[in-house]
């Protein structure tokens, strides 16, 4: 996936900054965790218009040394479901995850202890 710089939605940043308030972890684990949240989900995120308006990350910096696993599990969702065409729409999907996830996180989160549940 060809892909170093990841933009984010304007609502996932502010709900990321809430996020890090409430648990004290920083934005890039905070989208990793959100990430698997909606990797784990059964349908497919709506695929984002733009996501430009709100933070950007470097794509080592959000995924670090976890970054050959979720390319690979994204992939592999994305093929198994049939909407694989090219590596445009593998971008497309992960942005959408991205922020789909930190919806999940930001509404099933209120402290740092709520994350212990989601490990269950």
């Amino acid at each position: 996936m060809q892909l170093n710089r990841i933009h984010i939605s304007e609502d996932s940043r502010n709900k990321l900054r809430i996020l890090k308030g409430r648990t004290g972890l920083l934005p890039n684990v905070l989208s990793r965790i959100g990430l698997m949240l909606s990797l784990a989900e059964s349908n497919e995120p709506e695929l984002d218009a733009d996501s430009s308006d709100g933070s950007e990350f470097n794509r080592f910096t959000l995924m670090g040394e976890w970054d050959p696993l979720v390319v690979a599990l994204l992939e592999e969702r994305v093929i198994s479901n049939g909407m694989y065409e090219n590596n445009d729409v593998l971008v497309k999907y992960f942005r959408a995850h991205l922020n789909r996830g930190v919806r999940l996180l930001y509404g099933r989160v209120k402290g740092l202890e709520d994350l212990t549940d989601l490990m269950r």
